[in-house]
Order: structure tokens, then C-alpha cells, then sequence
């Protein structure tokens, strides 16, 4: 009787100790999920607690270092608690660059960001925290020959199946996100920059490049490709915009595909690490260089987005997982013509794009095409739902796209757009959703040019070239090379038969 008794107290102690962590901590990653329908709700109940029991299995082996579990749980669960309250209250998804913002932003600035809400909640936490080490003290077993043991072995495994299934199902979710972020905070990223010679120079004087680099947009979307629906309706009406439908990347996801895109990395590239960032080439040729980015920045390109002269991101602590994200109209409120002294200008703008919750991406009067979804859980979701979701987003590319290039017209510089998406989207195509999966849909990101009237009339060879090459397939290895090209960058080599500016029929005369 006596030993039962222990085992109904140990228990009672790890079910309640769930409870809390549960109340204080993990509920925050799903209070602001759509559920939709039933089945949704039913789904994400059930991931819960799949979430919460492989969270018992971590917390009872760490129980079973009772000094350490006494001495660092309350900090440890207090802390975490802290994480969780601004993902309550601000649909924060917690990544490096929030772990980046604790730890280096300046003490008086981290101070205006408290509240007596925040406070009050951390406190609590804490005390109960206290509470529950006072009834983990009387606790008369907790060991490995508990038959909880097992059951936390199990937990534990469940959790690296899970992971292994789908990567990212529990990971993405408090409290494992946290300690993801601060290993991805300290990890180096895999890219090396190699510093450029001090001997390049371009031949331009009044060259201004914006390259809008998209999320998630596939080609075969875009009514400019001959998509059956009206997705692009203002670009359409475009005079000078070029559409290349043939671009190829086997990187799926923006932490590989950017950082790629962003260099001389080719798509092959497997063994090199160490690279050119484009914009320190172009800051060597005297341009400026500035990025307007609407994704928080990952490891992966991090650095070498910072070889900008000028870097802004508009909503740092919101990822593209955050269904409170600013829309990417905001990034236009940033952009200005008229911002620098500079005779040559590259602009990044980085949106968010096309990336899954669809319906955050966009506002309601661009929701043309319907029904759409409802729910974040795919499987209770037709295929039209999403598809519509999806198309609504390009329509909102399409006006966003138009915007800019109507106050780029205002430019008395020599303009040129190029827009390209970091990879595709799979919308249904051999059972597969999204993204970061081998798929044709996912491997062909959405490509176009507009040029000014005077870039035209300054440069006719190149745009003769740019509408000749447009049915030419390239990878995105060309946006390095044919944003140096038609820059006329000196003192660096670049491969010309990556460049959509080029001439290939005279490659092909010679070869």
C-alpha cells in the first residue's frame, strides 16, 4: 500500500507539473493557430497532447537529477515563461534573431520593453515554480526503477519519430523552440564571405537595380506564363516587363536558396564554402547598396546581408510562421528614390511573400478567389481552398509589383527591376504541400524584368538580349552574375553565360 502510494504521489506530482508548463508555457505556440472546422480543432488537440507527453518524457529524466532539477527547473521554467507571455500577447515566434535581441540589445532599451502585465506574469511564474519544488522535495521516488521511467523513454522516442516524420512538427513549437533558437543563435553559419580586391570598378554612372526577391512563388501561377486565371492583372498591362518561366533551383527553402542566390555559390556547389557576396563586389564599385526585408534575418544569410550599406527590416520579431505579420505593402513605405548621392544603386527588397498561412499574407480586398482556407490544418482543407488562398497571394504580388514599378517610372535614372522568388511552391502535385520537398512545382520560382523607358533607350543591346534569353532555362546561379553584368563591373570574373543579359547567339558563333 505504502509503495503505491508513492507512485499515485509521483504521479500526481509529473501530471500537475505538465499542467503548468503546459498553462504557462507551451499553450502560447497554438492560442493564435486558425483551427477552422472541427476536424482542425480535433488535430491540433491531439498535437497537443503529443507535444505535452513528449515534454514529460525530457522533464522526468531531468527530474532524476534531483540537486539540478532544484536549483535550475525555477530559472529554467521562469525564463521560458518570460519567452512564452510576448508569444501570447504578440504572435512572436520564437527563432535566433529574438534570442539574437535579448541577449545584445543595450539594458535601457530592453528595460522600455517591460509592462506590469509581463511582470506580474513572470513572478507568477516563478512562485509557482517555487511551489512546485517544494512538492517535488517530498517526493518519495523518482527514479529509474519507476515505472514512469519507461513511460518518459517512450516519450522521449516518440519525440525524435515525430521529428523524424516531419521535421519542425514539434520543434517550431515552446518549449524545444527556444533551445533551437539559442543553438541556431550560436551556430556559425555554413557560408564563409571572402572579401573582393580592391581593384574592381564599374563602368555605369547612373544605374539604379531593385531586386525584389520573393517567397515562395511559383511560375506556372503567374498570368504572365499563361496561368488560366487572372492572377496578374495590373503587370499584364505593363509595357518593358519580361517574364523568364524557365528558372531552375534545386534549393527549396529559403535557408539555402538565399544565401545561394545572394553569391557566386553555384546550385551545384556542394564542397566550396567560401563565397562573394554581391553587394560587397558592388560596394567595392562604389554603388550603394540597401536592403528592405520583411523576414527576419536566418544564419544562413545573415551576414551577408549585412555587407549592405544600409539594412532595414520592417517587422524583426514577427517570421514568416507569425500570423500577425505586416503586410509587404509596408516594405514600400521604406523604399525612396531620392536616399542617396550614390550614381549607381543596388536595392534589395525582401518580402514574405507566398509562404503558407496564405490568408496572412494578404488583405481582404485581394481575396477575389474563394472559397479559401480556414483552417491551418491542410487535411481539413480542399485543394480549391488552398489554391485560392495561394492565387489570392499572387494577386497581391501583382499589386504590390505594380506599385513599385508606377514610383520607379518617377526615376530620371537608368531602371531596371528584377524580381525572382527564393523557390516554388507544390500545391497538391504528387500528394505534397508547400515547399522544401523535391518537386518541379517547388524547383520553379517565379522570374521577371521591368525596365525604364530610359534604361531602354540607353541600353537597347541589353534589352533585345533580356527578350531574346527569355525562353532560355537558367538557374538562379544567374542573378550574381547578370546583376554584375549589366553592371559593368571590372576586376571581377563573372560567368556570362549566367547572365540574361548576355548575347547567346554569340556564344554559340563561337562555340
Amino acid at each position: 500500500m505504502e509503495k503505491i502510494n508513492k507512485y499515485k504521489h509521483e504521479f500526481t506530482f509529473h501530471i500537475l507539473l505538465n499542467i503548468i508548463i503546459a498553462f504557462f508555457i507551451s499553450a502560447a505556440s497554438y492560442i493564435h493557430i486558425p483551427f477552422g472546422s472541427t476536424k482542425g480543432v480535433l488535430v491540433y488537440c491531439i498535437h497537443f497532447v503529443i507535444l505535452q507527453f513528449t515534454i514529460f518524457g525530457f522533464i522526468y529524466v531531468y527530474t532524476l537529477f534531483k540537486t539540478l532539477f532544484k536549483f535550475t527547473f525555477p530559472i529554467l521554467f521562469s525564463t521560458l515563461s518570460a519567452l512564452a507571455f510576448w508569444v501570447y500577447t504578440q504572435d512572436i515566434t520564437l527563432e535566433s534573431s529574438i534570442i539574437q535581441a535579448i541577449l545584445e540589445t543595450k539594458l535601457d532599451i530592453a528595460i522600455d520593453t517591460l509592462s506590469f502585465p509581463f511582470v506580474i506574469y513572470v513572478i507568477s511564474a516563478f512562485l509557482v515554480s517555487f511551489f512546485l519544488m517544494k512538492r517535488f522535495q517530498k517526493l518519495q521516488l523518482n527514479n529509474i526503477k519507476s515505472p514512469l521511467f519507461l513511460i518518459a523513454i517512450v516519450a522521449i522516442i516518440s519525440f525524435f519519430i515525430a521529428e523524424n516524420y516531419r521535421f519542425g512538427v514539434l520543434k517550431r513549437k515552446l518549449p524545444y523552440n527556444s533551445f533551437v533558437s539559442v543553438k541556431n543563435y550560436l551556430t556559425k553559419p555554413e557560408i564563409r564571405l571572402k572579401e573582393p580586391e580592391n581593384n574592381i570598378t564599374g563602368a555605369k554612372e547612373n544605374l539604379h537595380i531593385i531586386f525584389v526577391l520573393g517567397e515562395s512563388v511559383r511560375a506556372d501561377h503567374l498570368t504572365l506564363n499563361g496561368y488560366y486565371r487572372n492572377t496578374t492583372p495590373l503587370l499584364s498591362l505593363q509595357e518593358n516587363i519580361v517574364s523568364f518561366k524557365n528558372i531552375y533551383t534545386p534549393l527549396t527553402y529559403t535557408a539555402v536558396s538565399v544565401p545561394q542566390i545572394l553569391t557566386n555559390k553555384a546550385t551545384t556547389d556542394i564542397s566550396k564554402t567560401s563565397f562573394y557576396s554581391v553587394y560587397s563586389i558592388l560596394n567595392k564599385a562604389d554603388f550603394y547598396t540597401d536592403w528592405i526585408g520583411n523576414q527576419t534575418l536566418e544564419k544562413s544569410y545573415e551576414a551577408i546581408v549585412k555587407t549592405n550599406k544600409k539594412v532595414t527590416i520592417i517587422d524583426q520579431f514577427h517570421s514568416v510562421l507569425s500570423f500577425k505579420k505586416k503586410k509587404d505593402l509596408a516594405l514600400l513605405e521604406q523604399f525612396s528614390l531620392h536616399n542617396t548621392n550614390h550614381k549607381n544603386r543596388l536595392s534589395t527588397i525582401h518580402m514574405i511573400g507566398s509562404h503558407w498561412y496564405y490568408n496572412s499574407k494578404y488583405t481582404k480586398e485581394f481575396e477575389k478567389f474563394t472559397p479559401i482556407t480556414n483552417s491551418k490544418y491542410v487535411g481539413s482543407l480542399s485543394k480549391e481552398q488552398l489554391i485560392n488562398s495561394y492565387d489570392n497571394t499572387i494577386l497581391y504580388l501583382d499589386y504590390f509589383l505594380n506599385e513599385l514599378i508606377e514610383e520607379l517610372k518617377k526615376s530620371s535614372k537608368e531602371t531596371l527591376l528584377i524580381y525572382l522568388s527564393d523557390h516554388g511552391e507544390i500545391l497538391g502535385e504528387n500528394g505534397q504541400w508547400f515547399h522544401a520537398q523535391k518537386n518541379n512545382a517547388s524547383e520553379n520560382p517565379a522570374m521577371l524584368v521591368w525596365y525604364s523607358e530610359n534604361f531602354k533607350n540607353k541600353n537597347p543591346l541589353i534589352v533585345k538580349n533580356v527578350i531574346s534569353n527569355q525562353q532560355q532555362k537558367f538557374t538562379t546561379d544567374f542573378l550574381f552574375h547578370s546583376i554584375l553584368d549589366v553592371s559593368k563591373i571590372k576586376g571581377f570574373k563573372i560567368d556570362n553565360t549566367q547572365s540574361i543579359f548576355s548575347d547567346f547567339k554569340e556564344f554559340k558563333k563561337f562555340n
